[in-house]
């Protein structure tokens, strides 16, 4: 098989700290299970500007420097992966944050990773990129993501999607209208992963 993009955000658990701090510094009490949406401003009820500033702030914290934890069985299966597939994390990270974000890749999955490219998305400053064009630019035949958002962009533009859930826990990756794609497949751990790219890798190319 090609080119496999992932997104950080199952490779870590990235809300899981972001909720710890928000309860810290800023007395909100939010649980995995509250995120509808992965849209911030709307579980926070507060806006888009106000919901970025709290995120940049939880950059600067303790809780994103070291409190982010790897998925697990990530590690063992992108091991696993690597040997047939080159693997490449296109993530919707700031550019802000794209040293300390290197340094935790390098960290917990060490030599796994061909490249690491950032969309810049949410950023206070700058150009974001569509996940879907960086995948195009980079020729990636396969996006694993938990955003049905960018699911259904890059199922569109012609690359298959994982649509990752993990243990059927993440809210926001259950919408009302699936989504729907012939290119969108769901799965809920790492093992249904190495499963469904060992499909489609059986299947024929478009």
């Amino acid at each position: 098989m090609g080119v496999v993009s992932k997104s950080i955000a199952f490779l870590g658990r990235f809300l899981h700290s972001l909720n710890k701090f928000c309860h810290e510094e800023y007395g909100l009490e939010y649980d995995i299970p509250d995120y509808s949406v992965y849209e911030f401003a709307k579980i926070w009820n507060c806006s888009t500007d106000e919901s970025n500033h709290i995120v940049h702030d939880f950059f600067k914290s303790r809780h994103f420097a070291a409190g982010i934890l790897p998925i697990p069985g990530a590690l063992h299966s992108l091991q696993r992966l690597g040997k047939s597939c080159e693997l490449v994390v296109v993530t919707s990270r700031q550019h802000c944050i794209q040293q300390p974000t290197l340094e935790w890749v390098d960290k917990h999955f060490p030599g796994i990773f061909s490249e690491v490219h950032f969309g810049n998305h949410w950023a206070l400053e700058g150009k974001s990129k569509a996940k879907s064009e960086i995948c195009r630019e980079i020729g990636a035949t396969v996006l694993i993501d938990d955003n049905p958002r960018y699911a259904v962009e890059c199922a569109t533009a012609g690359i298959d999607v994982l649509l990752y859930d993990w243990n059927s826990s993440y809210p926001w990756s259950k919408t009302s209208d699936g989504p729907t794609h012939d290119r969108i497949r769901r799965v809920r751990d790492w093992i249904e992963v190495e499963e469904a790219l060992a499909v489609l890798a059986l299947e024929p190319s478009a």
